[in-house]
């Protein structure tokens, strides 16, 4: 005896649904997981970041030189070795443009940001 078609009909809309149901999870699981991963390597990037940023921290040294203004931005000129630093903290420095001045802080090299603890001016 043979299945009436309206049992046949909803036999196959149900078999349907269900791939259409197993399909979307599937999808929703693909992508939690890139979320996860991309939280995870956002997070090992802050944590490389900090890191560095606690070692340069320590690497704290006086600096001697001139403040000056270039573009915008002001630089301490270093009177000894004529490097040219950029100032991470401008406002402070307005105080001390074409003076000499002594600056306690940490240089990024890879930037060459001058990150200033305090700024004074020199005798």
């Amino acid at each position: 005896m043979r299945p009436p078609r309206s049992s046949l009909f909803l036999i196959v809309v149900a078999w349907a649904g269900f791939l259409l149901c197993a399909a979307n999870a599937r999808s929703q699981e693909t992508q939690r997981q890139k979320q996860e991963q991309t939280g995870q390597q956002n997070q090992y990037r802050d944590q490389s970041q900090s890191l560095q940023e606690t070692q340069q921290r320590q690497n704290i040294q006086a600096y001697r030189g001139q403040i000056a203004a270039k573009h915008g931005k002001y630089y301490l000129e270093e009177a000894h070795t004529r490097a040219s630093y950029t100032l991470e903290d401008t406002w402070e420095a307005k105080k001390f443009l074409n003076k000499k001045v002594r600056i306690t802080g940490w240089l990024d090299p890879d930037k060459n940001i001058l990150h200033v603890v305090s700024l004074a001016a020199a005798p």
